[in-house]
């Protein structure tokens, strides 16, 4: 690493996995004294290598630009990466495409191979695998198993969609996971479901020329796949915020208690550090969420308009100026909002988009939220003019290119003017 690091792994109930590593941070900030300290959590990540990988590069893209913010020079920076056991959650952006129909139940096979958790129930799915498109029974019994790695309650904004899931007919919940390109699916040109991509197969309906195998049992079944990951992560990423991420915030700031604390998180790392925005005591100087996972109306204090306030609705009172970065381009993010969706019959031509109430604030920013500010990622140099309050929201279709495209030169000098100015 480029700058003074240290990492703390925790399990997904959100304890240390190894105590002494907090005496490896501790020593760390007494050597240093770092003036801003960067705590750094991935999201989907499978393995400690992704992980710490991810942080490399941008660490590598932070020290890069470091002397185009002003006064950054001056600084000590010290970066303390969260390690979590987290699950790869949607196929990366450029894998499986231009699959074709003989390939489908490999790729459902790998799917659940590598993100159902339970030996037995992912023993049984695959069992049932071959025999999806030909039986109904296998179906519903493919749905039954799926729904066992759900948590009990997902709160939230999806809520609606989540319980849909969880207690649909399951016919009904196989259809709502196809993919068809028909009416009820925007236009690839203006980002909707259309362009969304679950299964990270390409472009649906008119635009990609066909509906493709995502309308066949097997294409809903790696969809449904995916879908169950994400609730699953959702919840162990606030876990591991609230319990984890937390308390370690607590512990630093007791260490170093005149450093400045600055939260950055990745997809689903984007929902644990908000988390634990929420949790700690220690105050934090700046909250940069890349391509996070979890719903825009996340820190609306009244998203429904009945008054419903986003589960971080309490997060831009307590942070200063939180910085989002959004993208169209992210199909991950936008990848399970459709499907809860179509569960919660909210059908409509904008699925996925700012106008679909199950949107991802890594799609389309944070809406409905005080202090929002709509604006742009830019370019190294350019000048941002962030404040201590607001939650800007920067579109960044142009300089990032899908969901893990998070460590380049423009996302680090975001992060590094947000810091700066927090």
């Amino acid at each position: 690493m480029k700058l003074p690091y240290a990492d703390v792994r925790f399990d997904k109930k959100g304890a240390l996995r190894d105590p002494s590593e907090l005496d490896v941070v501790a020593e760390l900030l007494q050597q240093k004294h770092p003036t801003d300290i960067f705590v750094v959590s991935h999201g989907w990540n499978s393995t400690e290598g992704q992980a710490r990988a991810l942080y490399e590069r941008l660490i590598g893209s932070l020290v890069a630009v470091r002397s185009r913010v002003p006064g950054a020079q001056e600084r000590r920076l010290a970066v303390v990466g969260v390690l979590w056991r987290s699950i790869q959650w949607a196929p990366d952006e450029n894998s499986g495409a231009g699959a074709g129909i003989a390939d489908e139940l490999a790729a459902l096979e790998a799917e659940i191979a590598q993100r159902i958790d339970d030996p037995a129930v992912r023993t049984q799915l695959l069992a049932l695998a071959p025999r999806l498109e030909a039986s109904s029974e296998a179906q519903e019994e493919f749905v039954d198993l799926l729904r066992k790695t759900l948590p009990r309650t997902s709160k939230g904004e999806d809520e609606a969609g989540f319980d849909a899931l969880r207690n649909a007919p399951p016919g009904e919940v196989i259809e709502a996971a196809k993919v068809t390109g028909e009416a009820d699916a925007a236009p690839a040109a203006v980002g909707g479901a259309a362009s969304i991509d679950p299964a990270g197969l390409g472009p649906l309906g008119a635009e990609g020329g066909g509906a493709g195998f995502l309308d066949s049992v097997l294409g809903a079944a790696r969809n449904l796949v995916n879908v169950s990951t994400y609730y699953t992560m959702k919840e162990r990423a606030g876990v591991v915020g609230r319990k984890g991420i937390g308390p370690l915030l607590d512990r630093i700031h007791r260490e170093a208690p005149d450093a400045r604390l600055h939260l950055v998180g990745h997809s689903f790392g984007g929902r644990a550090v908000t988390a634990a925005a929420l949790a700690t005591e220690a105050p934090v100087s700046s909250l940069s969420l890349l391509q996070a996972a979890y719903s825009h109306f996340g820190m609306a204090e009244d998203w429904d308009g009945a008054g419903r306030r986003g589960v971080f609705a309490g997060v831009p009172s307590k942070v200063s100026g939180p910085i989002i970065t959004h993208t169209r381009n992210d199909k991950a993010v936008g990848m399970a909002y459709p499907i809860a969706s179509r569960l919660a019959r909210q059908i409509g031509v904008a699925l996925g988009d700012e106008n679909d109430p199950y949107g991802g604030i890594g799609r389309n920013g944070a809406l409905k939220t005080r202090g929002g500010v709509a604006a742009t990622l830019l370019d190294v140099g350019d000048t941002y003019a962030f404040s201590s309050h607001g939650v800007w929201s920067l579109n960044a279709d142009a300089f990032i290119s899908g969901h893990s495209d998070v460590t380049g030169r423009q996302v680090a000098y975001a992060v590094l003017s947000a810091a700066a100015s927090g």
